[in-house]
């Protein structure tokens, strides 16, 4: 990169950073962009370049860990073993970030939700493509003879995503512990990988 570009760089790197240390230890609400401009040390119009107010600000900053946490959790190790097995394992590490921040994950979840912005469309984007990840995934099981040749792994891919999203809003709205969630949803994905597994649908 250029000199300008590790500037911009440079500068991005300590939005995120101080907004993400004080989205965390204060909250959502009683933070100000304010705030992270002089933690960043950046003018306040320097983060409007990058986000266009602070929902925006706080899903950007959620945007790139959850690109990072989808990365971990599709690691090829973490993929190796029966699919039952397999399955809850991939929605580990997204529990195992949104459990230090459950009040700020809550927020974050009502703002893909409801806010209209520029990375609110990115964050769905993201969670396209992760479906579509899941879903090569289902498909190189179905090669292997794991999940019914008649299954299609996208339909299934989003099942498997959808029953993830149901257990965390349930925990994030106060529902269940962590704990419970994650044996729930765990129990939850093993019914799913049955009914993939060839001859489930059979009399």
């Amino acid at each position: 990169m250029s000199r300008r570009e590790r500037h911009k760089q440079d500068k991005l790197e300590r939005i995120h950073a101080a907004a993400l240390a004080l989205f965390t230890q204060q909250g959502y609400e009683a933070t100000t962009v304010r705030q992270i401009a002089a933690e960043a040390d950046v003018a306040t119009g320097t983060v409007f370049r990058y986000a266009s107010d602070k929902a925006d600000l706080l899903l950007m900053v959620f945007h790139d860990v959850i690109a990072q946490t989808i990365k971990l959790a599709l690691h090829p190790g973490r993929l190796e073993g029966p699919l039952m097995q397999v399955l809850p394992q991939v929605f580990d590490p997204f529990f195992a970030f949104y459990e230090t921040r459950q009040v700020l994950a809550s927020d974050f979840l009502r703002l893909v939700l409801f806010h209209q912005s520029p990375w609110r469309t990115r964050e769905i984007k993201q969670g396209q493509a992760f479906v579509q990840q899941l879903a090569e995934l289902l498909k190189q099981r179905q090669q292997g003879g794991e999940v019914s040749a008649d299954v299609d792994p996208h339909i299934a891919a989003v099942a498997v995503f959808s029953l993830y999203q149901a257990c965390l809003v349930n925990w994030l709205s106060g529902g269940a512990t962590l704990i419970d969630t994650r044996h729930q949803l765990e129990a939850l994905l093993q019914l799913q990988v049955r009914a993939l597994h060839p001859g489930a649908g059979t009399p």
